[in-house]
């Protein structure tokens, strides 16, 4: 009897975190939430792959097979690195964009968009409005740059940004689970890549960021890399030949 209580506790007990942290969470679009795991190896954020180790401690993420990203945190920052591995041109029109809505019981979201590789403006959104924001945001920092990384020789674009978990400029604390979008362009190729390929004004809209307490499962990290290497072979030969055809015409 005190075995069956026991475990008929416990059982509830269980569920009723599992209900907290679904209250504690907003709206999202079905089907896109990923891990988050924790940093093992701090990154430079200098665009690039500085060793070949900084960033084999996140999850691959991708999207189609043009752009991957990863993201890891500690108890100061979030920091990511993504890789647009079909853009190999430099132009004027091209642009990164990222989203997100820090804490689910504010309605306040946050957007930088990178034109060009070099001009960064911010925006503050308030239910589905932007506000372009003045001056730099303080808890941010970025880079990118045009390089070859350990995924995939070809010399592509990459972007690495981190900010500082527990401030931001008006005060608002990024939360453990949380909501955002990411965007790519390529003006020479034109095309939106986006996760999700939903509305950028509705956080509603936008794919869950979740974290694990344990760090990135060994075998995980093989497979990633193999997977990418395999991919980064398929974005190579798609080079080569719209090259060649463009060469022909």
């Amino acid at each position: 009897m005190k075995k069956a209580f026991a475990t008929t506790f416990c059982a509830l007990m269980f569920f009723s975190l599992l209900l907290l942290t679904v209250g504690a969470a907003m709206a999202a679009e079905p089907g896109y939430e990923r891990i988050s795991y924790p940093t093992q190896v701090i990154p430079t954020i200098d665009g690039m792959w500085t060793t070949e180790d900084e960033w084999t401690d996140g999850e691959v993420t991708w999207i189609g097979t043009d752009v991957a990203f990863r993201s890891t945190y500690d108890v100061e920052m979030t920091r990511w690195i993504v890789e647009f591995f079909s853009d190999t041109t430099d132009d004027a029109g091209d642009m990164w964009r990222f989203c997100y809505h820090p804490d689910p019981s504010i309605d306040i979201s946050y957007k930088f968009e990178i034109s060009g590789h070099d001009d960064i403006k911010w925006y503050l959104g308030v239910g589905g409005g932007w506000t372009e924001l003045g001056g730099a945001m303080m808890s941010w920092e970025w880079a990118n740059s045009f390089s070859a990384s350990p995924t995939n020789s070809t010399p592509h674009w990459i972007l690495e940004f981190q900010r500082l978990k527990d401030v931001d400029e008006a005060s608002a604390t990024l939360a453990d689970v949380w909501n955002f979008y990411l965007e790519t362009f390529d003006a020479s190729n034109p095309g939106f890549h986006a996760w999700p390929p939903t509305d950028p004004d509705d956080p509603e809209q936008w794919g869950v960021e979740n974290y694990s307490t344990e760090p990135i499962p060994e075998g995980l990290t093989f497979g990633i890399m193999v997977l990418l290497s395999t991919v980064s072979v398929v974005v190579g030969y798609k080079y080569f030949v719209k090259r060649k055809e463009t060469k022909t015409q």
